[in-house]
């Protein structure tokens, strides 16, 4: 009689680490993909920011461009080459964003890295374009 109360303890103790490791695995996976969907907003955050950020810039250099025409013919000729020249980093900046959303787990920060870099790009060559204006 002793011994099956021994066997039924040692198959209780067994279906309860079988339950609990089921369990434990669970909340690892929750708490996985908790943070996955905070990761994901993330990107989602800084992508939106991202493309505000390209709408900014194309309103400025639409801005310059409107200036550009009324400035006397060595100016135009001038702001026409720094216009092209902000109209393709625009454009790079663009493709950047664009490939942000291809952009996995394992390459969105270095995706991320060269939006910031096309976007100081554009910026430092927005400004030294809007000083022809002055």
């Amino acid at each position: 009689m002793k011994s099956k109360y021994v066997a039924f303890a040692i198959c209780m103790s067994f279906v309860a680490a079988l339950f609990l490791s089921a369990l434990a695995g669970n909340v690892r996976a929750e708490e996985e993909n908790s943070a996955g969907k905070q990761g994901y907003s993330e990107k989602e955050e800084y992508k939106a920011q991202a493309k505000q950020k390209l709408a900014e810039e194309d309103r400025k250099i639409s801005e310059l461009e409107a200036k550009a025409r009324d400035g006397n013919a060595d100016e135009r000729a001038e702001a026409r080459k720094g216009l092209r020249e902000l109209r393709r980093k625009h454009a790079t900046l663009k493709s950047d964003i664009a490939s942000l959303e291809t952009a996995g787990k394992d390459t969105w920060e270095a995706a991320k890295r060269e939006v910031n870099m096309a976007i100081d790009d554009l910026e430092t060559t927005y400004n030294r374009v809007r000083d022809y204006f002055r």
